[in-house]
């Protein structure tokens, strides 16, 4: 830590009553700032008179500006928001958070010429406040990720690198990294991707059915006041609050559960505008998550359709309300809700213009319910059987092939190390329909098939509780280039019983283990023989 101080040019400061000594703060009022920035936060509407007394009482105070400023973002008045910071921009040009909101709102609009304008040319805390030696660690990493995002956008990722590993050093806990870490890695694969295209062999995609887009904003009213609490928690759902939702009585929890998944298609629009201009605020999506989860708890087989038509939206709704977790637990929410209706699974595989991953999970699903249940066996294999002729017979025109997909459903056949639908893989590899970024050629894939310590992957079922330890304990939280350490409850080992052996530390990556580039996706869905 102390050779980054030295490298930057300024000492970090984390005290509490730091920010407080830069400007000249009366003693009455700087024993409310605790106060006012929780009622900002709240985001009430009655709290707009008391913020608008206290800035008429002390002018020279830009904090209690820019309360006012996130307390209109939360009541989801954006623009006026906006106009509060170019107020404080203007009264106060050298208050650093009124820079870094308006430097925010040039990137949502993706006005990068327009930020370094704002926090200077060289994108250096230090040479934007020469005068200054200490900033406060709020300060600095919020700099430190708008330099990560104006870099990642403008594809000088060495700059956006050396910024990003400076904030990963100094808050790696911080929602600011969090932000920059995500914006970083998607611009940095990107740029991966684009480099390699041209040697990459020729896929093909499907396109993707838009999500329609609407004007509406009005909220659906629910028979239980409870579900609200969806929208208003961010990703770590309280255990009481599981509870006291999974006690209400079940026919109108998931008609109301599957108002809110209804919600999140019509007005995904509402949404991610507020969401852009909000600079990251979960409330705005993780609520369809939520939904997902405890449909899958109670079980209820009766909202499948309903999950399908989530399943249905194009890839920006999907990466804004669900993002990489599509293939970490899509397929077990499907599992605990379909495994029943797989006739219903088989057609929406059918369907065109429905994205990769949203199949994928489907076809996780099935692969389980084998791994899960010997009994099954046969009717899964037929399954993937009927699945599998259907794309060898199908035409490009109809826009059901995906070479990715089908790479992956090869995958997913593997993963149950059964040797019955070989020659249906065979003549998909024949038409040369499959991905080889996937599992190779059709050479590689009867060598995993006889390969004997190739394992078979077997997926824990797990409850609502331990799904929510396991996203609060960063199980599923992918920071920098790898995670977290500890073990996945998703993934375990059919045979991991065996005697102990040496361990070879350069161990290479399994298909299922997490993809080192960091995407959170496995390796076998993200990297694997790129």
């Amino acid at each position: 830590m102390g050779q980054k101080k030295l490298q930057l040019g300024y000492k970090i400061s984390r005290s509490k009553n730091f920010m407080k000594t830069l400007y000249a703060i009366p003693h009455r009022l700087n024993v409310q700032l605790d106060d006012l920035y929780r009622l900002a936060m709240e985001g009430e509407k009655s709290s707009i008179r008391k913020f608008t007394k206290i800035i008429e009482e002390y002018p020279k105070v830009p904090a209690v500006k820019n309360f006012l400023s996130v307390l209109y973002s939360k009541m989801g008045k954006i623009k006026k928001s906006q106009e509060i910071n170019h107020w404080i921009v203007s009264e106060h040009p050298d208050y650093l958070f009124g820079k870094l909101n308006l430097a925010s709102e040039y990137f949502a609009r993706s006005e990068y010429d327009n930020i370094p304008k704002v926090l200077g040319e060289f994108m250096d805390l230090k040479k934007l406040y020469p005068d200054r030696d200490t900033f406060h660690i709020s300060e600095v990493s919020g700099f430190l990720k708008m330099a990560v995002l104006y870099f990642s956008a403008t594809e000088k990722l060495e700059q956006a690198e050396t910024q990003h590993d400076i904030l990963w050093e100094i808050a790696p806990d911080s929602v600011d990294f969090e932000i920059a870490n995500e914006y970083f890695y998607a611009a940095k694969m990107e740029a991966d991707f684009t480099k390699t295209d041209n040697t990459k062999e020729h896929t093909i995609d499907v396109e993707v059915k838009k999500t329609v887009l609407t004007d509406i904003e009005t909220p659906p009213e629910f028979v239980h006041k409870e579900i609200n609490l969806l929208y208003e928690n961010n990703f770590f759902l309280d255990k009481k609050i599981i509870a006291e939702i999974l006690e209400l009585p079940r026919h109108s929890l998931i008609e109301d559960l599957n108002k809110v998944l209804n919600d999140s298609i019509v007005r995904f629009n509402y949404f991610k505008k507020n969401a852009d201009n909000g600079w990251g605020d979960e409330k705005y999506n993780t609520f369809v998550i939520h939904t997902l989860i405890i449909l899958a708890e109670i079980e209820a087989t009766e909202s499948l359709e309903n999950v399908l038509e989530v399943l249905r939206q194009d890839i920006d709704y999907l990466d804004f309300y669900i993002g990489v977790f599509i293939n970490e637990f899509m397929w077990l929410i499907i599992y605990k809700i379909a495994a029943s209706n797989l006739d219903t699974c088989k057609q929406f595989m059918f369907e065109p213009g429905i994205y990769t991953y949203s199949k994928c999970a489907v076809s996780e699903m099935a692969s389980q319910i084998a791994q899960h249940h010997e009994e099954r066996k046969e009717e899964i294999v037929e399954w993937f059987r009927d699945v599998v002729r259907f794309f060898a017979k199908s035409n490009l025109n109809e826009n059901v092939i995906d070479s990715n997909l089908l790479g992956l459903l090869v995958a997913d056949v593997l993963d149950m190390k059964d040797t019955e639908l070989m020659p249906e893989i065979e003549e998909l590899y024949e038409k040369e329909f499959v991905s080889l970024d996937v599992c190779g050629d059709i050479d590689e894939v009867k060598k995993i098939f006889s390969d004997n310590n190739d394992e078979a992957i077997i997926r824990n079922i797990i409850s609502i509780y331990d799904i929510y330890e396991g996203i609060k304990g960063g199980i599923l939280k992918v920071k920098n280039n790898y995670y977290d350490g500890q073990e996945n409850l998703f993934d375990v080992r059919s045979n991991y019983h065996r005697p102990a052996q040496v361990i070879n530390t350069e161990k290479k990556t399994g298909r299922n283990d997490p993809c080192p580039c960091g995407s959170g996706k496995k390796y076998k869905k993200c990297c694997l023989n790129k």
